[in-house]
């Protein structure tokens, strides 16, 4: 499971959203998946959670990525050992840790991403 973020362009006449690709390589990406303990935690520090999928016009949610970007300025998000809950007859999950300063990091990427999509002309932004 995951949580992905993704630029969207919104058409009033049919009431439709439609997700955006950005033309050309990688480095043009303007969406991206964490799973899901990575993702609801990006959603707490923009103040999203627990709203599990939503959109917002791109305005809004850039403000809320630089509001959360300025309430964590000089911090670094913890360190996470992985970790492996395991029983019998039931699922294994398995988390992978997390670098210190993660968080972080992946706020600013997805500042990164929201420009682009702004540049391509996406209206809204969406995460679910």
């Amino acid at each position: 499971m995951s949580i992905c973020f993704y630029p969207c362009a919104y058409d009033a006449d049919q009431n439709l959203y439609t997700v955006m690709r950005a033309a050309g390589d990688e480095s043009g990406d303007v969406e991206f998946s964490l799973c899901n303990a990575n993702g609801v935690e990006l959603l707490c520090a923009l103040g999203l959670a627990p709203e599990p999928t939503g959109v917002l016009p791109i305005e809004a949610f850039r403000n809320q990525l630089t509001a959360a970007l300025r309430r964590r300025l000089g911090q670094r998000s913890p360190q996470l050992a992985p970790d492996e809950q395991a029983e019998p007859g039931k699922m294994t999950v398995i988390f992978l840790g997390r670098t210190e300063g993660y968080v972080e990091r992946r706020l600013g990427e997805l500042m990164e991403r929201v420009q682009r999509a702004r540049v391509i002309g996406a209206t809204h932004f969406g995460w679910g």
